[in-house]
């Protein structure tokens, strides 16, 4: 089993803006999902048309809180494959089916959306269409560039929350694209320098706590 989602970021059928504005969106998301838990290719699928954005968004969410080991590394995974489609400019969003089938709690998932929403709120109260060169098809590439690296130290065990600054960058990038506003995308690529300079220096902090510990 593989998850496919039509999409074209940097072609002719760009997706158009949605609807409904995010918040509102992820909350609709949460109240189709059938039984105690989904999958990620199943959140994946309903995301349609709008995948590339939304699934930035919903896969850097859950690591922009604390969360138990490994999530950040599945969620890092997922958003570094996205990034190579944004890159690469494929029309379909894809997953491989070993994490695909992963699963997640309905509640972990609707109390992961309820801490995210005040804060995504904020963002979407600024968010206009502007500087579309960082939504275009030129900006979806760059974006994705950038993700594969965040999304890369996202998935390594750094300790003390390390794998939370570039979640953080991911999501504010990803509320950009849904929100069409290029001013909020090129935020998060700032955000992104800032991110991974907190992690690298979180990850080195460990290290010398870690060698101080084992050498007492």
């Amino acid at each position: 089993m593989q998850a496919q989602v039509e999409d074209a970021p940097g072609g002719r059928d760009r997706e158009p803006l949605p609807p409904t504005r995010t918040t509102t969106l992820l909350a609709e998301l949460v109240e189709t999902v059938e039984g105690d838990k989904t999958s990620l290719g199943w959140l994946l699928a309903q995301l349609k048309l709008r995948a590339f954005g939304y699934a930035l968004l919903v896969f850097s969410l859950p690591s922009c809180l604390p969360m138990p080991p490994g999530i950040p590394t599945v969620c890092g995974l997922v958003l570094a494959l996205v990034g190579v489609q944004m890159i690469i400019g494929t029309r379909r969003l894809w997953l491989p089916s070993v994490l695909a089938r992963r699963e997640i709690g309905k509640e972990r998932l609707r109390a992961m959306v309820a801490r995210a929403t005040p804060w995504i709120g904020r963002l979407e109260r600024l968010a206009r269409p502007r500087l579309a060169v960082f939504t275009g098809a030129i900006g979806h590439r760059l974006v994705g560039s950038v993700v594969v690296i965040l999304a890369i130290v996202m998935a390594l065990p750094i300790p003390f929350f390390g794998n939370m600054p570039p979640a953080i960058a991911i999501l504010i990038i990803a509320i950009g694209l849904t929100e069409g506003d290029g001013l909020i995308v090129a935020v998060g690529l700032a955000v992104s320098v800032v991110a991974l300079a907190l992690s690298g220096t979180v990850a080195v902090e460990g290290v010398h706590w870690f060698i101080g510990a084992v050498g007492a």
